[in-house]
């Protein structure tokens, strides 16, 4: 017989309800907590489906709420535009370099200024688009409802992967107790073996 085919009948043999005599209870112990594991890693799917849908609602609500608020002004750049440290990637994905100039603005009879984001190559008293918020102040662009479904994505990902190696860690830390059980198990009983009771070594 074939290694490939004695896999499955090795695994088959070692489940707990093997009513072989030569099944210890430690075997029947590790069996089980697999099958546990097992069913754990199938409900794991549907659970961290659960949550990525419920995270994915949640961030797009926040968008759309947020977003609604914001409203863009025509402001005017008065100070030169200083390269920002950290780049940026765009829609895209391609990186670029960020600029960030003061701007003023007008909006609804209210003026500002403030340090924000202006488009690469601007250059002073030409016009920047400023994102203002609900109370009138510099806010960050609207978000793209993209980012609820990334974020909705990435809480899925990250329950799946939480549950399967909790159920991993699980199922190897109680093999290696077993295993070490039956090794001092072993080797008690390999002592009795080589000095019976009542004989030593001369």
């Amino acid at each position: 017989m074939s290694e490939s085919r004695t896999w499955p009948v090795r695994i088959w043999r070692m489940q707990p309800w093997n009513p072989s005599p030569l099944m210890r209870a430690s075997d029947r112990v590790e069996g089980l907590i697999r099958i546990l594991a097992v069913l754990v890693l199938l409900i794991a799917v549907p659970t961290a489906a659960a949550a990525g849908t419920a995270a994915y609602s949640s961030a797009s609500e926040r968008i759309h709420r947020e977003n609604a608020t914001k409203v863009v002004a025509t402001g005017t750049i008065i100070g030169t535009p200083a390269r920002v440290a950290a780049s940026v990637a765009d829609r895209n994905g391609a990186v670029r370099d960020q600029f960030e100039a003061q701007v003023s603005w007008t909006h609804d009879g209210k003026s500002g200024t403030a340090v924000v984001v202006v488009p690469d190559g601007a250059q002073p008293g030409q016009p920047a688009p400023v994102w203002l918020g609900e109370n009138g102040k510099p806010t960050t662009p609207p978000e793209r409802s993209s980012a609820a479904a990334v974020h909705g994505i990435g809480v899925a990902v990250a329950v799946l992967l939480e549950i399967w190696c909790g159920a991993a860690a699980v199922v190897w830390c109680t093999a290696w107790a077993l295993n070490h059980r039956r090794h001092l198990r072993l080797d008690r009983e390999w002592r009795q073996f080589s000095h019976p009771t009542g004989q030593g070594s001369q």
